[in-house]
């Protein structure tokens, strides 16, 4: 199955140290390009997010995650673009979450820090 990760969950990822790909294992992780965009935008700051940013971006870069280019200019529309594609979307946006529950997405989130949970 297919993951399509947020900019949210990635820097809450960075910053909570979570090991984003050995938790998604058995996951094809992928982007969209709109959230690329938000990261590298976030990256531009000087403050932990900026750093957590930078981090992600890294990684996307460094193993190759697929970037994939959507009809959709804003990062959560193309991800519930993907979502009705049948990708698994990793967020921390509560809405959202509620937005994906009415796709019938599975949802990916951190949970205290630390636990990375599949609904």
């Amino acid at each position: 199955m297919k993951a399509v990760l947020d900019t949210n969950f990635l820097v809450s990822a960075m910053n909570f140290k979570v090991d984003v790909l050995l938790e998604l294992r058995g996951y094809e992780v992928c982007m969209t390009q709109p959230v690329i965009e938000e990261l590298e935008a976030i990256a531009s700051g000087n403050d932990k997010d900026a750093v957590s940013a930078r981090l992600s971006l890294k990684l996307v870069e460094d193993k190759n995650l697929e970037i994939i280019k959507t009809k959709e200019k804003e990062a959560d529309y193309s991800l519930l673009e993907m979502a009705k594609q049948g990708f698994a979307v990793a967020t921390q946006d509560k809405r959202l979450k509620e937005k994906l529950k009415i796709v019938g997405s599975e949802i990916i989130f951190i949970r205290q820090k630390k636990y990375v949970v599949f609904e």
